[in-house]
Parts: structure tokens; sequence; C-alpha cells
């Protein structure tokens, strides 16, 4: 699904990116507006393209917030009910967070500001004030002529009333809305951390069932499946943050294999087999000359190399990957877990120089850093 996403370009070294089913709405807009003719098209694509620039808009605002505090952000993503700004981690420091995560809702406020002053300067504009539109069906009728209008002055004012339905739903106290992350970095500021994310969890899962319960009363399919994805993003978030928090502090050295196995890129596939089997990890840094790392073989690999039928002179270092990342011992293990890491599950460690000095095992990090914790 991510390789589908075309890219749109780059602005301050943050890729954006329209997720494929993008075109899907683009297309269905087109068609519901294609019985008001070319114009009702024009409009209803022009307005859907407005109301993601703001969604694009709100995302740079938590993607610019957090690099004031050094997090970078990995890439921005369109989906058709919305955007994700994927940022490398989630501050840790409670105001921090608040900031981070009120910096978007406060640029669709400053972009309602702007839309609400150019509604006053223009000229002869005639509508009934809110308190109308809330008491006096007429009064609201007009207001919803003009919304529904291909003009300028209906696209201002449902730009208008998009901005105000950002900053309402992503207030909503679930992860991730916005909300949610307001509400945790509160309650941090007077509780231990995993504490307060399990508390704002429970609250974001009871919205997403009030939301779901609405949703089923009202026949609304597509607020009922957005109030699924808040209910399960919400416990993630908990069960990321357990898994997270026992390894703030530690380091790749607190939590690797010191002293693990290693090939040679010349040995050849008869001779590795035999050495395999007692291999107690399920891959193996590959050195060079010297101890220098060159890659990490997979026993996976090796079997389908097998498997195949593969010649029994080839040799390790035809069958190693190259592209897998090295670590260093002084990394954060917080930081590695938390990267995109492809897949892979072993990593070498190397020194200053490049030579080996151990192996982080995803598979069995959590038990290491616990006795290095203890210790």
């Amino acid at each position: 699904m991510w390789r589908r996403r075309l890219k749109l370009g780059t602005y301050f070294r943050i890729g954006v990116y329209v997720h494929w089913s993008f075109a899907l709405l683009v297309a269905y807009v087109a068609y519901a507006g294609y019985q008001d003719g070319v114009i009702g098209t024009v409009f209803g694509v022009t307005l859907l393209l407005g109301m993601f620039l703001c969604v694009t808009l709100h995302e740079y605002g938590h993607a610019l917030m957090a690099r004031r505090f050094g997090i970078e952000t990995l890439d921005i993503t369109l989906f058709p009910i919305g955007g994700v700004a994927r940022l490398m981690k989630i501050p840790r420091i409670p105001w921090q967070e608040f900031l981070v995560a009120v910096a978007g809702p406060a640029v669709n406020i400053v972009i309602l500001l702007i839309l609400g002053t150019v509604l006053l300067l223009v000229p002869g504009l005639d509508l009934p004030s809110l308190g109308e539109v809330l008491t006096e069906v007429e009064a609201g009728d007009r207001v919803i002529e003009v919304l529904n209008s291909p003009t300028p002055l209906g696209y201002l004012m449902s730009m208008m009333l998009v901005n105000t339905a950002l900053v309402l739903f992503n207030m909503i106290p679930a992860f991730p809305m916005d909300g949610g992350r307001v509400l945790r970095s509160v309650l941090a500021m007077g509780i231990e951390y995993r504490r307060a994310t399990r508390i704002a969890s429970y609250i974001g899962v009871l919205c997403a069932v009030v939301m779901g319960g609405l949703a089923l009363h009202h026949g609304a399919v597509t607020a009922g499946l957005i109030a699924v994805f808040i209910c399960y993003a919400g416990l993630s978030e908990a069960r990321q943050v357990e898994v997270i928090e026992p390894l703030r502090d530690l380091t790749v050295n607190d939590a690797m294999i010191h002293q693990p196995p290693r090939l040679l890129m010349d040995m050849e596939l008869d001779e590795l087999l035999p050495s395999l089997r007692s291999c107690p990890t399920t891959a193996v840094p590959v050195v060079g000359q010297d101890e220098f790392v060159v890659g990490i073989l997979s026993l996976q690999d090796v079997t389908e190399a097998v498997e195949r039928g593969a010649d029994p002179r080839t040799t390790v270092g035809q069958l190693a990957r190259f592209d897998a990342p090295v670590l260093s011992p002084d990394e954060s293990l917080e930081s590695v877990v938390t990267r995109p890491l492809e897949g892979c599950r072993q990593f070498a460690v190397a020194d200053a120089s490049g030579r080996l000095i151990g192996l982080l095992d995803l598979d069995t990090l959590r038990v290491r850093a616990g006795l290095a914790a203890q210790g």
C-alpha cells in the first residue's frame, strides 16, 4: 500500500505524498459535481483540493513545531480521511508534546481568521448571524444555499467550515487525534507517563465508542470506520508506550549480544551449512578483513538458496545483505525500535572504526534490556 503513494514534492525538507485511494475520492467528487455541469465539477474538485491544502498545512504545523525540539518528520501522507505526519518520535517532555499537538489546529485557526477577515471585507455582504442561523430556519437555509453555490463566496464559506471542522474534530480527546495527545501531555505533567498514556487511551476508546454508536444510529458508515480506527490506534499507542518506556535511557550496548558469531565473506556454502546448525541467532554478521562489518546473513536466505539448488561453492558474500543498517553501541534503544527498519530483526553493531563488536536482536531485546536495567 505504501509503495503506491505519489510524491507531490518536498518543502522544508519534508516529503508530501498522496495515497493512491485519494484519486478515487477526486473522481467521485468530480462525478458528483457533474450534474451541475463543468462549473460544478471544477468547483467540487477545487474545493476538495483546497480542503486537503488546509490538511497539509495542519500537518506542517505539527512537523515544524516538532523540528523546533529537534525532532524531524519522515513524511506527510494524505489519505481520503485526512493526513498523517510521521515524526521520528513523539516528544517525551509533556509541554513539548502539548505544543506539537496544538500546532496543527493552531494553523487552522489562523486560516480561519484570515478567511473571516476576507469575508468581512466583501462589500454589500448580507449574511445572517450565528444566532439567527441557530434559531431561524430561513437563515439556516440561506447559509446552506450559499455553501452549495459554486461561487467565490460559497468557496470562501466552505473553506471556513472545513477549517472549523478540522479544529473541532482533531481536538477530540482520543489517539491519534491531537486532542488525545494534548490530554496525555496534560496528564503527564502530574503523573507517570505510561499511566497518563493508559488513561488517555481509555478515554479515547470511550470517545470512539460514543462516536461509533452515533454513526450506527444515523447510518454514517464513514464515521463508524473512523471510530473503529480511533479505537484501534488508541490501544496501539498505549501498547507501544508500554514497550518503549522500559528502553528509555538504555543504549544498544546495554542490550546487544557481545562477542556474537560471525562469518567470513569468502566462506563457501558447503562449509557454511554445518556451522549454522549450531548458530544461536537467526542472522549472523558478515565480516571482511580485520573484522570490518560488511553485511549480515539471514538463515532464511541460506535456506532459500539451498532450496533453489545453489552451487555449493556459493560464498557468504554472494548471499549476504549489504544494505542492512549497522548500529553504533552508543545509539539509544528507543531511537532504534521507533525508526523504520525495513523488516530487519537483527543488526550488526560496530565500533567507530567499523569493526564488529556485537549483535542486536530485536526478538530478545526486551529481555536483555530488562537485565541491563536490573544491573
